[in-house]
């Protein structure tokens, strides 16, 4: 039997249909991805989601969250950065006005998703103008409350605290249970817990926090005092453990799963954890309140996604931040993995639907708020912080008013420099 053999058309389909694929080839590009070690887990479901329907494949590398500033900025600086990086959005101030970060104002406002996009997120991701990235694994401050300590003490089991005295209140009546029994719990030696859940409070009844420069308000308003006072309170009156004042953030989440706290502050993330881990266990979940019913926020966190400046792959890298505003990786990426999105016509969706804890987390994050400011290491993240100095000298010291003055000086020197 002859061979067959190609006819100049088949010849020319085959030699089209190589160079295709040669050409598909050599427009793929492999990306590389910095993610802080602490936001891994979410990250790489982002990136593993891309990954299946992209031909320009992600390697995402974990990097210390201690230095992440310090390799962005170097490697910057050197012409050798990641093609994307995520990190705590709280640092998007300070990287933008260094130009660490590529502008992608013109895409992002091409771009109809975004228009949904929460507000927060294009709050800190934004500078003079412009805008350097969208927000990416979000995660959002709530409070919770064990329901059978409150059924227990007396307690509506369905009902939190709505203010910041019902807090005091129903924290008395669980600590009346005896026995090992606690109403309230927060790491009182952890500057980055305590702005996630304590600062919240101040802000819900009426007060600013940091200052963006050395002539800004810092500590401002009547929501500083009304909550440390009431922290204060529940110090002396033994309604919190007393190992809380010396707890660096290592029982953040533990104390209150233990099961003999009533109340305490926390984030979205940990409704997975509790489906995952704990799923008898019976709480409830609401905003954190101010001093009136009904006035609440939220200290919005988690993590942003950017393109570094002079990275070698813009184009492609671009692409990933237009693909994370995009139905897929809002709802398969993030929704899916009980995960909030970061855009608010998907929060109520399949996923969340009869699951009240990541709806009230939903709301968290519409309601919240992020500072937007420079040097928030020095000004709270650091053991020594003037945030967490003031927090320790007035809860556990007792001086209140002194605490405030003293912090509010060191922040306003800080945020001068």
């Amino acid at each position: 039997m002859k061979p067959a053999t190609l006819t100049g058309l088949g010849r020319s389909l085959l030699t089209a249909s190589v160079l295709s694929m040669m050409a598909s080839t050599a427009l793929a590009e492999d990306l590389s991805m910095w993610v802080r070690e602490s936001a891994a887990d979410p990250a790489t479901l982002m990136v593993d989601l891309w990954n299946t329907s992209h031909a320009n494949k992600i390697t995402l590398t974990a990097i210390p969250d201690n230095q992440v500033v310090t390799k962005l900025a170097t490697s910057v600086r050197s012409g050798d950065a990641p093609d994307l990086v995520s990190f705590d959005l709280i640092y998007m101030p300070d990287f933008m006005k260094a130009g660490f970060l590529t502008d992608v104002t013109e895409q992002l406002a091409a771009d109809p998703h975004y228009a949904t996009h929460i507000q927060a997120y294009k709050d800190i991701a934004t500078y003079e103008g412009k805008t350097y990235g969208v927000g990416f694994t979000p995660d959002v401050s709530v409070l919770v409350w064990n329901k059978d300590l409150f059924k227990k003490a007396g307690l509506d089991p369905e009902k939190g605290p709505t203010t910041i005295q019902e807090i005091v209140d129903d924290a008395r009546k669980v600590k009346a249970l005896g026995g090992d029994n606690y109403g309230f719990w927060f790491s009182g030696a952890c500057p980055g817990c305590n702005i996630f859940v304590t600062s919240p409070m101040m802000v819900a009844a009426g007060s600013q926090i940091l200052p963006k420069n050395g002539t800004d308000q810092a500590l401002s308003g009547d929501g500083v005092k009304v909550v440390l006072e009431a922290y204060k309170t529940m110090w002396d009156e033994k309604l919190i453990p007393e190992s809380a004042e010396t707890d660096t953030g290592a029982n953040f989440v533990s104390a209150f799963v233990g099961g003999n706290i009533g109340i305490a502050g926390t984030g979205g993330f940990l409704i997975s954890l509790m489906k995952r881990e704990h799923p008898e266990f019976n709480y409830g979940m609401t905003l954190l309140p101010g001093v009136t019913a009904g006035r609440v926020s939220a200290f919005v966190g988690g993590d942003v996604v950017a393109v570094p400046a002079k990275g070698k792959h813009e184009a492609e890298a671009r692409e990933f931040l237009t693909w994370v505003l995009s139905d897929e990786a809002q709802l398969q990426g993030l929704a899916k993995n009980s995960i909030l999105t970061t855009r608010t016509d998907l929060a109520d969706n399949e996923f969340t639907k009869g699951n009240e804890p990541v709806l009230i987390t939903a709301k968290a994050l519409a309601a919240g708020y992020v500072p937007w400011v420079f040097h928030f290491a020095d000004m709270v993240n650091s053991d020594s912080s003037p945030w967490i100095t003031m927090l320790q000298q007035a809860i556990f010291d007792g001086d209140v008013d002194g605490a405030i003055t003293e912090a509010r000086a060191a922040m306003l020197e800080i945020a001068a420099r």
